[in-house]
C-alpha cells in the first residue's frame, strides 16, 4: 500500500493542483492526506470531487489554519473512529493485509494547542489496541539535529512532543530524501529549515509491515514536503514512452528561430517539410529533450539541493532551488499540452489538467476506431464479437458464390461498377 500525507499549505491555487496531479500519476497511491488545504465549505467539497477518489472526509479549517482532508480508493477501506481539529484516528483495511489503526496529524503552530494535542493523543482510546500509525506535521522537533540554527533550539519546546513519542511507546520510522521537511526563507541569513513532518509507529504496525519506507519528496508549491509511506517497498517502474510531434515544442525559445533557418522559400513545401522533420528530431533530443525525463530530472535535483540546504544553507543554492521550481512549472505545462494533443481533444484549461481524463479520451478514440455493432441485409442491429464474425463472414462467402456465376469476360478497360449514394 502506498498513501501521501502533505502539509499543502492551499489546496485551491492552480499551482497546487499541476503538482498534486503529478504526484499522484507518478506514485499511484491508495489513499490522500491533505493538511492546512486552507479551504473550506463547498469549494472544499467540489475540490475533493475533482480529485478523482472514491470517498474523503474533512476535518474543517478554522479560517485560514488547519484543516485535514482524507481521500481514498474503493480498493481500500478506511473507518473514522475518532475526529479532532488537529487529527483524525482511522481504521484501514485492504485486501493485502489485516486492519490497523492510523493517526493523521497537524499540529498547530501554538504551543498550548500543540500540548493538547499531545494529551488527547493516546492509543489507549482506540479499542482493541492494535497496530497503530501516527503520521503528520508534528510542527515539533525531537533533537537539534533536526533543526539548521542550533542557536535557537530549545529542548523545552519539544519536551512535551518527546515525553508523548515515549509514552506511547513509538518508533521514528526514518526518512529517504532529504533532512528537513520544511524549509523557509529567500537567502542564507534568512533560511530555516526543520523535520517537523514524520511518521511514528507502535511496535505492532512496525512489525506488520517490516519493509516500509517514508520517502521526502521534494518541496514544490509548498514550504512543506509530502511524506510517501509505502509499506510494502515496491519499486516503481517508469514508463517509456515512444517519440512523437507535439505541441509543446511551440513554447520553448528556440523553436521559432530553428524554423526559420530551416524552412526555405526555394524549396518545394514537401522538400521544407522532410527537412524540418529531420531537424525537428535532431534538436528534440539535442535541445529540448524528452518532457517525462525532464521533470524527473528536476524533481531530482531540487531533492539533492533540498538535501543540501538541511546540511547548511548557501545563497546560491536557495537561487538554484527557485529558478528549478519555476523550469519545473514550466515542464509541467508543456506535459500538459502532450497529453492534450495525445487526446486530440479541442479544449484545455491551462493549469487545470485533468490528466485522468486525458488519458481516458486517449483510451475512447481508439476505442472509437472499433466496430461494436453493425446492421445486416435486412436491417437489423448486429452485436457481440462472434455475432459480427459471422455476419462478415456470410457476407463475404455470399458475394464470392455469386460471382461464380458472373460472365467470365473481364470489364472493359476503364469501365467500372459505378456506387450509389447508399452504398
Amino acid at each position: 500500500m502506498i498513501f501521501l500525507v502533505w502539509n499543502c499549505q492551499g489546496a485551491a491555487s492552480k499551482a497546487f493542483r499541476r503538482i498534486r496531479k503529478q504526484f499522484l500519476c507518478i506514485h499511484k497511491p491508495s489513499f490522500v492526506c491533505l493538511l492546512e488545504p486552507k479551504v473550506s465549505g463547498q469549494q472544499a467539497n467540489e475540490i475533493c470531487f475533482s480529485l478523482g477518489f472514491d470517498d474523503w472526509m474533512r476535518v474543517e479549517a478554522i479560517g485560514f489554519s488547519g484543516g485535514i482532508w482524507i481521500l481514498w480508493k474503493s480498493s481500500i477501506h478506511i473507518e473514522v473512529l475518532d475526529t479532532h481539529p488537529q487529527f483524525i484516528s482511522l481504521q484501514v483495511q485492504d485486501a493485502d493485509s489485516e486492519s490497523w489503526l492510523l493517526s493523521v496529524v497537524y499540529g498547530s503552530p501554538n504551543k498550548a494547542l500543540r500540548k493538547r494535542l499531545f494529551s488527547e493523543l493516546s492509543g489507549q482510546f482506540f479499542m482493541p489496541h492494535g497496530p497503530w500509525l501516527a503520521v503528520g506535521d508534528f510542527n515539533s522537533v525531537t533533537c537539534q539535529d533536526e533543526v539548521n540554527n542550533l542557536e535557537t533550539f530549545s529542548m523545552s519546546r519539544c519536551s512535551d512532543f518527546n515525553q508523548w513519542i515515549f509514552r506511547e511507546g513509538l518508533i521514528d520510522l526514518g526518512f529517504e530524501g532529504t533532512k528537513f521537511t520544511w524549509m523557509r526563507g529567500v537567502n542564507s541569513t534568512s533560511f530555516k529549515g526543520a523535520r517537523l513532518d514524520r511518521a511514528l509507529s507502535n511496535i505492532e504496525w512496525r512489525s506488520m509491515f517490516p519493509n516500509v519506507s517514508v520517502l521526502h519528496l521534494p518541496m514544490i508549491q509548498s514550504d512543506h514536503s509530502p511524506l510517501l509511506v509505502n509499506t510494502s517497498e515496491t519499486p516503481q517502474i517508469p514508463i517509456n514512452r515512444s517519440f512523437r510531434f507535439n505541441m509543446a515544442w511551440a513554447s520553448h525559445a528556440n523553436f521559432q528561430p530553428l524554423v526559420k533557418s530551416c524552412w526555405s522559400t526555394n524549396r518545394s513545401l514537401n522538400s521544407n517539410k522532410n527537412e524540418m522533420a529531420v531537424a525537428l528530431s535532431s534538436w528534440n533530443i539535442n535541445t529540448f529533450g524528452n518532457i517525462f525525463h525532464r521533470k524527473n530530472r528536476l524533481l531530482a535535483r531540487l531533492g539533492g539541493i533540498q538535501r543540501s540546504l538541511s546540511l547548511g544553507a548557501r545563497s546560491d543554492l536557495i537561487r538554484l532551488e527557485r529558478r528549478l521550481r519555476k523550469e519545473l512549472d514550466e515542464t509541467l505545462h508543456q506535459e500538459e499540452m502532450v497529453w492534450f494533443q495525445r487526446s486530440r481533444e479541442q479544449w484545455i484549461t491551462s493549469g487545470d489538467l485533468n490528466t485522468r481524463f486525458y488519458h481516458l479520451s486517449t483510451t475512447i478514440k481508439g476505442k472509437q476506431a472499433k466496430a461494436n455493432a453493425i446492421k445486416d441485409m435486412e436491417g437489423t442491429i448486429v452485436t457481440g464479437e462472434e455475432s459480427i464474425k459471422n455476419l462478415f463472414r456470410d457476407y463475404f462467402m455470399n458475394l464470392f458464390e455469386a460471382d461464380n456465376v458472373l460472365p467470365a469476360s473481364p470489364l472493359p478497360q476503364g469501365r467500372f461498377p459505378s456506387l450509389n449514394v447508399r452504398d
